[in-house]
């Protein structure tokens, strides 16, 4: 007996008809392209790359009303906030026709929609489609920061930020976080107002528990559970031309290894109205609250305050065994000690800022390994490093392998901070790349830096002169 699509989600639907279609709200750099290629590898949806299908929706929605009121003597009124029924039909028919060509072509029931402007026109897709079901696909705020500022290295550009970008002029930070918070609150109102049609999902929980998450979003769609499907997600083809997640066509897995990457974002960049509002909205989605350490700790850290699911370890691989770090540090310890036994006064005749202060050296190699070294500096009065460390100025955090890299000089210091790969918390100076600790530690180690020029005095007493031209 065939399926009756009206009663039916899971029916193959007519060619002018899908009852349940599914949408993603979310904002960018937030994980719908690995949710999109989820639903796409299930045999009962089809989900394309972004298609701006419920712009195109309100776009016909104020054509039609054009056209149906031009010349008359209501062209002056409003708008209806719904549209009548039989406009909402029409549009309704355009768009079932186009989707319904794109089902028969995948062999597929439903459609799934993850444009990143549909949020702006949630309600008149309820309305549209009152059967249709919602993913409200979330991901901490300073993670998505994070991610768009490495994925737009040239300029903030692009992913909805452009109107951001010109109320912030240069501050990516708070560009970002606000087209976040405006972009999240608007889908957690269509949330509070539509309960039964929506699925909350955070990225986080996506990526520490894919094949659970899964399944609990297609239970909520009504289509039975694929075991696997997010570890079969990547051998299945999928549509490549049109917006999305470039790095994921270079991903064999899902991986947690972008998670936590915001703790490297100041926090001091964010306003403090539009931090409260981004606090209001964390705490309300399970996250960590953005205070005044965020960026300023050490140490493995996930952004969910409330957690279902640990995080495994990146991209699977086992956890640097603490022997392993244990030598690293050993390396580094011995590096920098015998330098300063020689040159101990010459630390701080180039960076005075460092008397009496102490930094310290992290290594940090997931897991709950790690290591730090500490080293007190010299007290210009005293002449020696003296007492017992203090907590340190600045600390300055790697994973083994950067430190590696580092040392055999295969990398850059500032390369390495500018990736993210390295991090310089540094309690005194927050704004800055380079600190003078930051040179300090990386002149000790070692690695190639040229002399400050200063006042001529202060060259003539080090015995160092400016260059002279050559003859």
């Amino acid at each position: 007996m065939p399926r009756d699509s009206a009663t039916d989600p899971n029916a193959m639907c007519p060619e002018d008809s899908c009852q349940q279609p599914v949408f993603v709200l979310t904002a960018s750099r937030s994980g719908s392209t690995l949710l999109r290629f989820i639903l796409d590898s299930h045999p009962d949806f089809a989900c394309p790359p972004e298609t701006s299908i419920a712009v195109a929706a309100a776009s016909l929605v104020r054509a039609w009303d054009f056209l149906e009121r031009v010349g008359s003597d209501t062209t002056s009124v409003a708008a209806p906030a719904v549209p009548p029924d039989h406009v909402l039909a029409g549009v309704r028919a355009t768009i079932d026709r186009m989707y319904g060509q794109y089902l028969r072509r995948r062999g597929k029931r439903r459609w799934c929609d993850k444009s990143l402007d549909t949020h702006g026109y949630a309600e008149l897709i309820a309305a549209l489609y009152p059967q249709a079901r919602f993913i409200c696909l979330y991901r901490h705020c300073m993670d998505v920061i994070a991610s768009g500022v490495e994925v737009c290295a040239w300029g903030l550009h692009r992913y909805g930020f452009d109107p951001f970008v010109a109320q912030n002029p240069g501050n990516s930070v708070a560009a970002i976080g606000t087209y976040w918070l405006e972009t999240v609150q608007a889908i957690m109102r269509f949330e509070d107002s539509h309960p039964r049609l929506c699925c909350r999902v955070r990225y986080e929980d996506l990526v520490a528990a894919p094949e659970e998450t899964a399944t609990q979003v297609f239970a909520f769609l009504g289509a039975a559970p694929v075991p696997g499907i997010a570890r079969a997600a990547f051998g299945v083809p999928h549509e490549q031309n049109g917006p999305g997640d470039e790095k994921i066509w270079f991903t064999s897995g899902v991986t947690a290894a972008s998670v936590g990457r915001g703790f490297r974002v100041p926090a001091a960049a964010l306003a403090p109205p539009v931090r409260e509002g981004i606090n209001a909205v964390l705490d309300k989605l399970g996250y960590r609250p953005v205070d005044d350490q965020w960026d300023k700790q050490s140490g493995p850290r996930d952004p969910r305050a409330r957690m279902d699911h640990a995080l495994p370890p990146v991209n699977g691989r086992r956890p640097q065994a603490q022997g392993e770090v244990d030598g690293l540090a050993d390396t580094i310890a011995e590096r920098i000690t015998s330098r300063l036994e020689n040159q101990r006064h010459e630390v701080i005749e180039r960076w005075p800022a460092l008397s009496g202060g102490t930094v310290a050296v992290v290594i940090q190699a997931g897991g709950g390994v790690e290591r730090e070294l500490r080293w007190k500096f010299a007290s210009a009065s005293a002449g020696d490093a003296d007492g017992a460390e203090d907590e340190p100025v600045a600390s300055i955090i790697a994973d083994p392998a950067t430190w590696h890299a580092l040392l055999s000089r295969q990398t850059n210091m500032i390369t390495e901070i500018t990736a993210g790969r390295v991090r310089c918390v540094n309690k005194r100076d927050t704004h800055r790349m380079r600190s003078d600790e930051l040179h300090a530690v990386a002149w000790l180690l070692d690695l190639t830096q040229i002399p400050f020029a200063r006042a001529q005095a202060s060259l003539a007493g080090n015995g160092t002169a400016p260059l002279a031209p050559s003859a």
